[in-house]
């Protein structure tokens, strides 16, 4: 019987277009951590694409999801070189700590004007980008990005000078941008994003730059009921996997992976995007107070970031 049936069962190994070695011996497990909060449709986004992963792979590759992580991405990028995890969904905060080309997509206030741009000058760049953090030791999965940063407060602004009497949130592990607020003359207090709302509720902060969709999720606009209508600056970012891990899963079986998750980061965009305008909405019914932009208003945040680019 097993004369037979080993030739049979190779037999029918080739039929089906695979080959012994097509899958790796052992399951090779990727564990992706995600400062995105569980419940939003970016986290849904991720755990439909790793049921996709299980699907295609089967029990060749393990991809396990850690979302709503406390720490800050420059620890997570840390994380990744400990080998604690292997994964990450970063913003550009965090993979600028791999190499800071990135942040030229994300932290340059008002330097594009709608996603447009952003998808434009991003694809045109993509490809640097990419060999340039491959190089470093990580592959990109996919590009995503998570809203445009608006000015929530808890007091009234429109103009630049209005939010230097408050004290502004700066994310934690970015030292310099804490630097440049400083010579901005503005108050900045760092913390890690799961204290945000209870700073604001005890008045340790009273403005906080974050896109709608997230102020909305975690309930900052119930503090701060006032948001500048304003595209401050694009939070973009990237999936990215180390490349040793990555490299452990035969190549065809890559591309297939590759693939579900460039279909993941199409579905991650498209519905933060609404996501953003839908939160503004959901907002204002609990009372949020949108302050228009007028041409002054415009001209003075301009000048501001302006100011900033030679520091940056």
């Amino acid at each position: 019987m097993k004369r037979s049936f080993l030739p049979a069962a190779l037999a029918l190994v080739l039929t089906l277009g695979l080959t012994p070695a097509a899958f790796p011996a052992e399951t090779v497990e990727i564990k992706l951590a995600t400062i995105l909060p569980v419940g939003t449709s970016g986290h849904q986004s991720l755990m439909e694409m790793r049921a996709a992963w299980q699907k295609a792979a089967g029990p060749a590759v393990k991809l396990t999801i850690y979302a709503g992580m406390a720490d800050g991405e420059p620890l997570l990028v840390k994380k990744m070189r400990a080998r604690q995890i292997n994964a990450a969904v970063l913003t550009a905060v965090g993979l600028s700590e791999i190499d800071r080309s990135v942040s030229s997509l994300q932290l340059m206030p008002m330097m594009f004007h709608d996603w447009r741009e952003v998808d434009h000058v991003r694809q045109k760049i993509r490809a640097e980008l990419e060999s340039r953090l491959r190089a470093k030791g990580f592959e990109v999965l996919f590009w995503g990005d998570a809203g445009w940063v608006r000015y929530f407060s808890k007091e009234p602004g429109a103009y630049p000078d209005d939010y230097k009497k408050m004290k502004l949130f700066v994310l934690a592990g970015v030292p310099r941008q804490m630097e440049i607020m400083r010579e901005l003359g503005y108050q900045p207090v760092s913390l890690e994003t799961e204290q945000i709302l209870p700073a604001l509720t005890t008045g340790m902060v009273s403005v906080v730059p974050v896109p709608p969709f997230l102020a909305n999720a975690l309930q900052f606009s119930r503090q701060a009921k006032y948001m500048l209508d304003l595209n401050w600056a694009p939070i973009v970012g990237a999936a990215i996997v180390r490349r040793d891990v990555w490299e452990k899963i035969p190549p065809p079986l890559r591309a297939q992976l590759q693939e579900i998750a460039t279909a993941a980061s199409e579905k991650i965009r498209t519905q933060t995007r609404a996501e953003d305008d839908e939160a503004i909405v959901a907002m204002k019914k609990n009372g949020l107070v949108v302050q228009p932009v007028t041409p002054p208003i415009l001209a003075a945040w301009q000048a501001l970031a302006a100011q900033s680019y030679p520091m940056i």
